[in-house]
């Protein structure tokens, strides 16, 4: 090969190898891309699970994702995302994101899972708050039983006008030290329950999947080795 031809090839290669480095890249960064989104659902299947367990519903609970804004309703400041149970194509439950906005210390934002047929309450996680250490923070199932009160409570058990503390009258306990709190959280899961009423109807209309896809089962499995 004389020098002319080694000096033309030379860029051809050059260039070859920059588009090899380039395809490689762009594979390893989808690659990453798809662990990452695998992760964010593993994560957060597990953070539904940790208010209802995973045999209530046979369906992909992350699939079942439905757009939700209710800012009077359940004090949303932006849309949300609400996830829908089914068992056998039958809706079973729901989980709901509300926002308490009368904290002592700002908005508490729950997730509040709701049994279809009858009502009560399946479970309730905090996902955000900034009340104060070692009083309005009791809410936090980690440093009190308080929240634990709610499973299994309805729209009939207590009556409504018992959604209350008891200092106010109502049938629920309060936080020593801390009734802004409490009165707050308490007016937020009886919202979400009587919107849960009354939308009940329209959301057993909506499309299901009636078996978890292979995507959720390995999520599944995956989060189980984690």
């Amino acid at each position: 090969m004389s020098f002319t031809d080694k000096t033309w090839a030379i860029p051809v290669i050059l260039a070859f190898m920059t588009l090899l480095a380039s395809v490689l890249l762009s594979f390893s960064e989808h690659a990453t891309r798809e662990r990452i989104e695998q992760q964010k659902r593993a994560i957060l299947l597990r953070s539904l699970h940790t208010i209802v367990t995973p045999d209530a519903h046979d369906n992909d609970l992350l699939a079942s994702a439905q757009p939700v804004y209710a800012p009077q309703a359940l004090g949303h400041r932006q849309p949300e995302t609400f996830y829908r149970g089914t068992k056998n194509g039958k809706l079973t439950l729901v989980i709901l994101p509300v926002v308490a906005r009368q904290g002592y210390s700002g908005d508490i934002r729950l997730l509040v899972a709701i049994d279809a047929d009858d009502g009560k309450i399946l479970g309730t996680k905090i996902l955000e708050h900034h009340e104060t250490p070692g009083l309005g923070d009791l809410i936090e199932p980690e440093k009190s039983p308080w929240l634990k009160q709610f499973a299994g409570k309805s729209l009939r058990d207590p009556v409504p006008r018992l959604w209350k503390v008891r200092k106010d009258g109502g049938a629920f306990d309060q936080i020593t030290g801390a009734t802004i709190t409490p009165r707050a959280v308490i007016r937020a899961l009886k919202n979400a329950l009587e919107y849960a009423k009354q939308r009940m109807p329209e959301w057993r209309q909506l499309p299901t999947r009636q078996q978890k896809t292979d995507t959720m089962q390995q999520t599944q499995a995956n989060s189980s080795h984690e």
